[in-house]
């Protein structure tokens, strides 16, 4: 990251923001696209920010990148974005050695209290806006409110997307994750081109092998739906996601970019289709007797040495394997629980 960028990333990092409160968020991506040659932008009734770059040719389609633009955090009254190193914790599925120091990005409020840098997704509203800034041919969406539910992307105006030949979001922590299956949709086709071409270039540009998973939810599950285009969603250097002593990792966030501009010259100006087609679930209940149904349902499913867990489009089923006991989980209660465990993980955690 040159320290041009490093200090835009800065400045970004610097406007605070939370969902349902993300004016002067919104009002300040506005003077940086009102400030980039060549970009035309619009704001819907949502204030979800629509921005293109560059005239396309015959057949072809832009490759577009999107971010939301709340966070968790509750609002300070200054954001003071402080730079320092430190490992990286324990985070979904893959544990860091001690002696792996990043340079890191942190906040402190002006009493010196941690008031989370929120990474997420301001990470990822910074790569979209240097890869407006330096691809030739590009969309890019910044979408409201996310965190409570994808309210802005759920409204995303469709126009926008019919000359779009895939959609790339960085909405994932660490640097290691990609997004196949998102609120029970999948992004794109198992084993296809799409994924297939795009997969060894963004381990490349990652410098590690990607761990494809499940998210919850997130804003590109909403724009597959509404499309036939593939999409993905990819790490972008944040970490302790969630919490006060959340921080970014200013090598991965680089990484991150770095994708970016390798996907498009993997992909060029091309159409990837990928038809969303809603799966039948099973339905599950705490009180009957629990089977796992359709092996060939698109749905997440993770097995250790102690349990099983399977998705549902309600929730989760977690089984034990010691006792065989079963219990499930409404998705509502999930996100709790995954709340806990990340202030659990970042309790024990110093820069």
């Amino acid at each position: 990251m040159t320290s041009e960028q490093l200090l835009r990333f800065k400045e970004l990092l610097s406007v605070p923001t939370k969902t349902y409160s993300e004016d002067m968020m919104v009002s300040y991506l506005e003077s940086v696209l009102n400030g980039m040659d060549g970009v035309t932008f619009w704001k819907d009734g949502m204030k979800n920010l629509y921005a293109t770059k560059g005239l396309l040719g015959e057949d072809e389609f832009y490759p577009m990148f999107i971010a939301h633009t709340d966070t968790v955090h509750q609002l300070v009254d200054q954001i003071n974005v402080l730079e320092g190193k430190s490992s990286l914790p324990p985070t979904f599925g893959k544990t860091f050695p001690s002696d792996e120091i990043h340079d890191i990005l942190y906040a402190l409020d002006n009493n010196n209290n941690p008031t989370g840098i929120g990474g997420d997704d301001k990470s990822g509203i910074f790569i979209c806006l240097e890869l407006l800034r330096t691809l030739d041919k590009v969309k890019i969406g910044l979408f409201v409110s996310e965190e409570t539910g994808c309210h802005g992307s759920s409204k995303c105006d469709l126009d926008f997307l019919s000359d779009v030949g895939y959609v790339v979001q960085y909405d994932a922590p660490g640097g290691h994750l990609i997004t196949e299956v998102c609120s029970g949709v999948r992004l794109f086709e198992n084993d296809g081109e799409f994924i297939n071409r795009v997969l060894p270039v963004i381990e490349e540009s990652m410098g590690n092998k990607m761990m494809l998973q499940s998210h919850p939810y997130t804003d590109v599950s909403q724009l597959k739906m509404k499309s036939d285009i593939s999409c993905i969603n990819i790490s972008c250097g944040y970490y302790n996601m969630h919490t006060p002593k959340e921080f970014i990792s200013i090598q991965d966030v680089d990484k991150a970019l770095k994708s970016g501009h390798a996907i498009v010259n993997e992909l060029g100006y091309n159409k990837f289709k990928y038809e969303y087609v809603k799966p039948t679930y099973p339905k599950y209940s705490l009180w009957e007797d629990t089977e796992f149904e359709d092996d060939n349902v698109d749905v997440f499913d993770f097995e250790s040495e102690n349990i099983k867990i399977k998705e549902d489009s309600d929730g989760i089923v977690i089984k034990s394997l010691i006792t065989g006991e079963e219990i499930f989980l409404y998705n509502e209660d999930c996100f709790d629980l995954y709340e806990y465990l990340q202030n659990k993980l970042s309790d024990s955690f110093e820069y």
